[in-house]
């Protein structure tokens, strides 16, 4: 059977460096101190495993902080409350924001402290967009989908919106996607005699991770997707990728590629690609290929 593993399957950049960075601080040095991260460091729960083996606890408030804890900002950043918030109880944080997330929050400030309509084009609930939207005060306005787009042209088209607006993007979102946004929004604002600015913050990783799981989706008989269920680039791909090819599965664990059905999958594909989201460990996916291999 022919067999293929993406080229950029594994951590993306933003992810190997969080992990790296929190590796090397703590892995083997946690002795007596209180140390917690807020939230997952990314959303992949083998990747949490481990992090929960170097001795450090998850947290989802910093309300149980105390003076001396240390708390670690994960790869999808925090808004700048938070920031104040950690350093008013008397705790350090430790900050392993992606770079590329860092540079969508400043992008964020600064255009909202020039008096701008902030837009940000991504899941609202997404903990990368809670912490971009901390950035102007929690006033920016995010649009999810082309619905939510249309009512925000109605709103302009009406003369609700008077400010300049800058249009930004979640970094992980499908950059096609992000084109018809802009697209639509420019045209309206045009038609207003308005202004709008657009700053392409779609990570050039995430873009190629889907271009290359397009080719592969086209290419292969059958697609594995792997990747947290909570991964917004995860379930990007999933959805590129099951578009161009209704036989693709999508899988959390490599574990779950022993299943019965999924056993069958294997072995019912003539040729088998596997693409990953940018929270895949690289140990996850030599285990999927050994899964893959020894299907018989």
């Amino acid at each position: 059977m022919n067999y293929k593993i993406a080229k950029t399957a594994g951590f993306c950049g933003g992810v190997k460096k969080a992990f790296l960075m929190v590796e090397k601080r703590f892995k083997g040095k946690v002795n007596g101190e209180r140390i917690f991260i807020l939230g997952p460091l990314v959303h992949n729960e083998n990747v949490m495993k481990t992090i929960a083996e170097m001795g450090i606890k998850r947290i989802d408030s910093i309300d149980s902080l105390e003076k001396g804890d240390v708390v670690i900002i994960t790869a999808h950043g925090v808004g700048r409350d938070v920031f104040d918030k950690i350093k008013n109880k008397g705790a350090k944080a430790f900050d392993a924001t992606c770079p590329k997330v860092s540079m969508v929050q400043n992008c964020a400030r600064e255009y909202f402290e020039k008096c701008f309509e902030v837009v940000i084009f991504g899941d609202r609930e997404h903990k990368e967009i809670r912490g971009i939207n901390g950035w102007c005060e929690n006033k920016a306005t995010i649009v999810a989908n082309f619905e939510e787009v249309n009512k925000l042209i109605a709103e302009i088209e009406k003369g609700r919106i008077k400010k300049p607006i800058l249009l930004i993007s979640q970094t992980t979102q499908n950059i096609n996607n992000f084109e018809k946004v802009k697209k639509m929004l420019t045209e309206a604002v045009n038609k207003q005699k308005g202004t709008i600015e657009v700053v392409d913050t779609i990570c050039r990783a995430t873009f190629v991770r889907q271009k290359e799981a397009l080719e592969i989706a086209r290419d292969m008989d059958a697609v594995i997707v792997i990747g947290g269920r909570s991964s917004s680039n995860t379930k990007q791909l999933w959805r590129i990728v099951q578009k161009e090819n209704p036989k693709t599965i999508w899988i959390e664990d490599p574990v779950e590629l022993k299943m019965k059905e999924n056993q069958e999958f294997i072995k019912n594909a003539k040729s088998i690609g596997v693409v990953s989201g940018a929270s895949t460990s690289t140990n996850d996916i030599e285990k999927v290929s050994e899964i893959v291999k020894n299907c018989d």
